[in-house]
């Protein structure tokens, strides 16, 4: 087995799979689940469209099972090719470049302001239409709090994952 997995890699550096990938190469093989599942369901969609199977049960089934081979089908083949990267970042064939860190200023306080002032209340707007939907609806006073208390709740989240969840 070991001497077909070299001789599958040789032939793959012969035909130039020791070059760095691209960006979408890099992201299938970082998100095979996603890939597999994006890739599954739109299959499903589209075989159950092409049989017209959305009023009969035992076609739109078919179609469900064709859509989850396929979607296993490209979920292995995203995980081969993280192998096949990691393989060639291990033996040095070439490596993955972390992405630039990007420093960010702090924002001058006014500007700050303005930017919770924003996000507020387009937050107390989505609240209160969501709310519109109940019967009663809630009232612009209570949409405001939920809005302030879902700010401050991301704010805080993201502080502690800033900080790796220390104190301090």
């Amino acid at each position: 087995m070991e001497r077909l997995r070299r001789a599958l890699l040789d032939l793959d550096r012969r035909m130039g799979g020791d070059r760095p990938p691209g960006k979408a190469v890099r992201f299938t093989a970082r998100h095979p689940v996603m890939v597999g599942a994006v890739c599954g369901v739109l299959n499903a969609l589209l075989c159950a469209w092409v049989i017209s199977a959305f009023g009969d049960p035992v076609p739109m089934l078919q179609s469900a099972l064709w859509g989850l081979g396929l979607g296993v089908f490209f979920w292995l083949l995203c995980r081969l090719e993280r192998r096949r990267q990691a393989h060639y970042e291990r033996s040095g064939g070439w490596r993955s470049a972390p992405p630039p860190a990007v420093a960010r200023e702090p924002l001058p306080v006014w500007q700050e302001g303005v930017r919770w002032t924003g996000l507020w209340a387009v937050y107390t707007v989505g609240l209160w239409l969501l709310g519109r939907l109940r019967h009663p609806p809630d009232g612009w006073l209570w949409s405001a709090i939920e809005a302030g208390l879902v700010i401050i709740g991301a704010w805080a989240a993201r502080r502690f994952r800033e900080r790796g969840g220390r104190s301090g």
